[in-house]
């Protein structure tokens, strides 16, 4: 079986050694990635990088069946991925204007949003009625775009910085492990 390397919602400028997925332009795969399934086999991406496309799924469509379609991307992203395979998102942080600037952006993450794909998580915070199959580990979670102003204060200032102030990110750099 060809172990592929995706990058989902590519755009005009796909991640080199990746394979554009992408539902205008000429990607190597032209998809509704809210569609769902994926034209994917089982377990068959190694790798996943997608920048910029999480907070644009809708929360509803007709065909999800009153399931947020946060699981559902989540879920069909499980369903590809091997066993270990890595999966890095780039999107703007839930305290951040940027966040807010694009008029197509239907959700703003907070890095605990990646907490909620991790099975042993939700049951630990009374969850497990969600329904999400999916089962990542996070691996790490990083802001980007600090303004310099903070970037020059010690670690304690910069957390509490990201944990009270708002712009004191701009995205976050999030990279997950599928669990299987």
């Amino acid at each position: 079986m060809a172990v592929l390397r995706l990058d989902l919602g590519a755009g005009a400028r796909p991640t080199p050694g990746f394979k554009a997925v992408d539902i205008t332009g000429e990607p190597d795969f032209l998809v509704d990635l809210f569609q769902y399934p994926w034209p994917f086999k089982d377990r068959s991406v190694s790798e996943v990088v997608s920048n910029h496309l999480i907070e644009h799924i809708p929360h509803y469509r007709p065909e999800y069946a009153g399931v947020d379609g946060f699981w559902m991307f989540f879920n069909e992203l499980h369903r590809i991925m091997r066993k270990g395979g890595k999966v890095t998102l780039t999107c703007p942080y839930a305290k951040a204007d940027r966040g807010f600037w694009d008029p197509s952006h239907t959700r703003y993450i907070h890095e605990v949003n990646f907490y909620y794909l991790s099975p042993e998580w939700l049951e630990a915070q009374g969850l497990s009625h969600y329904p999400i199959t999916a089962n990542f580990e996070v691996v790490t979670i990083d802001g980007m775009g600090v303004p310099e102003e903070i970037m020059n204060r010690n670690a304690e200032m910069q957390a509490q910085a990201r944990s009270f102030y708002w712009n004191a990110v701009t995205d976050l750099s999030i990279q997950l492990k599928a669990v299987k």
